[in-house]
């Protein structure tokens, strides 16, 4: 079974330059907790979350209208092709610990998106699919917390004290 098989391919995404106030709201109304970035030429250029999004709305002096989503994002995303095995995507979102990743096409535009959800509803136990076991242990490792503390820059937050 190919990725390509049971991605979604109605992708909500944001640009660069989108305030996080507007990321927000697309996310509220679309009921999902995170956007692919694109760049002006519909390439991927990052992940931002509904957490990238309270992070910065919480360290910053500014409002969320003036906060560009490029200073909260993720840049290093991991991704796969719509002809990718949905093991190996699994493999991916397994080794990365997300949930989610954007399908791209040869050129590295965006071109859907396949979640954990799209693996359970329609590749869990199909013939060429994802077996229980394999998806227990990635839910296992995805959930798992990293060995590693994350990089935090605290250049522009803001302390009270």
């Amino acid at each position: 079974m190919k990725v390509r098989d049971i991605m979604t391919r109605e992708v909500v995404s944001c640009q660069k330059d989108t305030d996080i106030g507007t990321a927000a709201r697309l996310m509220l109304k679309g009921r999902f907790g995170t956007l692919p970035v694109i760049d002006t030429h519909g390439r991927l250029a990052g992940m931002i979350t509904d957490r990238d999004i309270a992070m910065a709305a919480a360290t910053r002096q500014r409002n969320a209208a003036h906060i560009p989503v490029h200073e909260a994002m993720s840049p290093h995303v991991r991704s796969c092709f719509a002809d990718d095995d949905i093991g190996e995507a699994l493999k991916q979102m397994e080794e990365a610990r997300v949930r989610r990743l954007p399908v791209l096409d040869a050129t590295g535009h965006l071109t859907g998106i396949v979640s954990i959800d799209d693996i359970v509803l329609r590749a869990l136990d199909q013939p060429g699919g994802v077996s229980s076991a394999a998806f227990v242990n990635a839910i296992i490792r995805i959930c798992s917390q990293p060995s590693v503390e994350p990089d935090i820059n605290f250049s522009n937050t803001f302390v009270s004290g």
